[in-house]
């Protein structure tokens, strides 16, 4: 193979992944109908293809298609994020067997963008990928397909071919293709394929006649930037095999953290609405002490419900600390406090949130004079403690603030699973004619 001097990027996708884990661990489900449903239940985000064979379309709310999709005998999943989080791990576990991590990138928990470039002069990279993709299947049993371009964006476009065209294997490699044969494909696919294209954007794209991911490709990217913005005019470059999107640097750490999600129903009681806060509260708690960062403001969101569309209304009240900390503690307090002044009697709330920002890293943070450093010192000490134990034992072992099985506030999981793979009690079962042997491995 003719080695490059450009930059060659790798898209590694795990096919429809939420509805690939849940039959690796119940098989009766290959070769069926199967999907997967967002939060309480409400969206499709994964579908088998014998779903997709059936008509059922990304993001339809389940309630508009469920007699239909039952009486057709479509299996139904609720998210089980736990199971999945716990594949994903395992999965950028045997990347990371191939490839360098510095030359990965986690783009979602299904996706790794992966930097050939330093691979080129030693390896036959289609043939590497290719050992890849099997032994992703035959270590995790999960379907993967590779996209191999010049950019980040013909990656991500090569990627959808090798999974739509069966003669690609698996791996479609923009690098080694007849450049005919690219700008064939390119011409039969809408640009909505394209990364960052949206479908805002795809109807704006139309009033200047670009259709196809290769009318985007030779249309005028200095007009367009002018029309949409320097975006539109990298994923131009991009398109054209110009890399303008480099790996994020895993060792920036993030400048906010969220935890969010809905309820099962609308709540109005303050006690429940609170062990939601806590819940939210040591997750965002979990993800600020694995990046090893001291929080400085703590935002509190409440969202109201409403009879007219969209149907919430948002209320918020940040508070500054009186220093950056990590201490889950003081984080709780100033939490509780902003609750209280958000939380309306009467009223009807179906979402919560919390936001930590004003991050700091903690190995580059300056201790004011002002500040109770023998104490700060002893609570960075206690924080480490609570983090071991949960590690050790489960993040739900140890918990600041009151706790209560009240399952009210929690996500509605109508169809989930089990997790196979992190509760004791939910261990795969292996039935043998009459015999039941639990798997302990």
């Amino acid at each position: 193979m003719e080695i490059s001097h450009r930059e060659v990027y790798a898209l590694v996708d795990i096919n429809n992944c939420y509805v690939s884990c849940e039959r690796l661990f119940n098989p009766k489900l290959i070769g069926l109908p199967v999907v997967v449903l967002s939060n309480n239940d409400g969206c499709v985000v994964s579908r088998s293809e014998e779903a997709k064979n059936l008509g059922i379309k990304m993001a339809i709310p389940w309630y508009q298609i469920e007699q239909e999709a039952l009486h057709a005998g479509v299996h139904v999943y609720s998210s089980n994020y736990t199971l999945y989080a716990e594949m994903s791990r395992r999965f950028f576990s045997v990347l990371g067997e191939f490839f360098s991590p510095d030359d990965l990138e986690a783009y979602s928990i299904d996706e790794c963008f992966i930097r050939l470039t330093p691979y080129l002069q030693s390896l036959d990279i289609h043939s590497y990928c290719g050992n890849v993709v099997e032994t992703l299947e035959e270590w995790l049993s999960l379907p993967c397909c590779i996209g191999i371009g010049y950019s980040k964006t013909q990656a991500k476009l090569a990627n959808h071919y090798a999974k739509k065209i069966k003669s690609f294997n698996r791996i479609c490699n923009f690098i080694t293709l007849d450049p005919l044969l690219i700008e064939d494909l390119m011409q039969q696919t809408s640009v909505k394929e394209v990364w960052g294209i949206g479908y805002q954007l795809v109807k704006q794209l139309r009033s200047y006649e670009i259709y196809s991911c290769l009318d985007l490709t030779f249309a005028n990217e200095h007009h367009l930037a002018k029309a949409f913005s320097v975006v539109m005019a990298r994923t131009i470059r991009e398109l054209k095999g110009q890399s303008c999107i480099q790996l994020d640097d895993p060792s920036i750490s993030t400048k906010r953290i969220l935890a969010s999600r809905s309820f099962a129903q609308a709540l109005s009681s303050l006690e429940i609405i609170k062990q939601a806060l806590i819940f939210h509260l040591n997750r965002a708690h979990r993800r600020l002490m694995k990046q090893e960062q001291l929080c400085a403001c703590i935002q509190v969101m409440l969202y109201e419900k409403t009879d007219k569309p969209p149907y919430k209304k948002a209320s918020s009240q940040a508070i500054g600390l009186n220093y950056a900390t990590d201490d889950l503690c003081i984080i709780t307090k100033a939490a509780m406090q902003q609750i209280d002044v958000l939380y309306k009697e009467n009223k009807r709330y179906i979402k919560i949130g919390v936001l930590f920002c004003g991050l700091h890293a903690r190995q580059h943070h300056i201790d004011d004079l002002w500040q109770p450093l023998e104490l700060i010192q002893q609570r960075q000490q206690l924080m480490k403690i609570l983090s071991t134990v949960r590690n050790r034992f489960g993040s739900h072992y140890l918990q600041v603030g009151y706790h209560s099985r009240n399952p009210s506030w929690h996500m509605k999981q109508c169809h989930r699973s089990k997790n196979y793979l992190t509760r004791w009690n939910e261990l795969l079962v292996i039935e043998d004619n009459s015999m039941a042997v639990t798997q302990n491995t």
